[in-house]
């Protein structure tokens, strides 16, 4: 397996055996999950599978504010950091489906709240929150990460279009969010039965496993 069509199909494939799954997508920001997370559901078919976004999990504002990181003292803390998302919530709406319930998603100014149907087999969890959550929860991992040069291009094109955020603050931010990356997030890489690396244009799999690969 080689390419991004040829994973798709090969997921396609292991979650068509007519029993319910939940697998997560994660990474950091801008590594590429959210596109292949739609690519994957769209594969699936939308009446088939649903798609959790956790962006709206990720806890902002003035809670956030009050927290520091000892190793980074002077730098504000980013989603890299479990304390800055409501896992409890995240853990509570994948159970409800799970156990046959039907959630309402948190909405957002660039995302509005969606009726997620139990009914659907397949559950697609899709965010950086998703790495904190116990790996039980999931029958797969698939974990994405980009070098520094690709995440600050995706973001400046990314946030100023879609969430209305100033340039200059991305870049002024751009560092500690690396910093925190691989001091914090990065360690969760492994825990994924699937490891993609994505440079600028490229698609990697680093490591696949549940024979997947076979």
């Amino acid at each position: 397996m080689s390419d991004e069509g040829e994973l798709l199909e090969s997921l396609v494939d292991y979650l068509s055996d007519g029993q319910k799954h939940t697998l997560r997508i994660y990474g950091h920001g801008a590594s590429g999950k959210s596109t292949f997370a739609r690519k994957l559901q769209l594969a699936l078919g939308e009446e088939r599978a649903n798609l959790l976004e956790t962006d709206p999990y990720v806890i902002t504002g003035e809670y956030r504010d009050l927290l520091s990181s000892k190793d980074f003292p002077h730098q504000k803390v980013t989603a890299c950091i479990p304390a800055v998302h409501e896992l409890s919530s995240l853990e509570r709406d994948i159970c409800a489906l799970q156990s046959g319930l039907d959630i309402l998603t948190i909405g957002k100014a660039w995302s509005p709240s969606l009726r997620l149907s139990a009914r659907k087999p397949i559950l697609i969890v899709e965010g950086m929150s998703a790495a904190f959550l116990p790996k039980s929860l999931f029958d797969l991992s698939i974990c994405f990460y980009t070098d520094e040069e690709t995440e600050l291009e995706r973001r400046l094109a990314r946030d100023t279009a879609v969430r209305g955020r100033n340039m200059h603050w991305i870049r002024q931010t751009h560092t500690s969010r690396r910093q925190q990356y691989e001091h914090y997030y990065k360690l969760y890489q492994e825990e994924a039965d699937i490891l993609i690396s994505q440079a600028g244009e490229g698609f990697g799999i680093d490591k696949i496993s549940n024979g997947l690969g076979k």
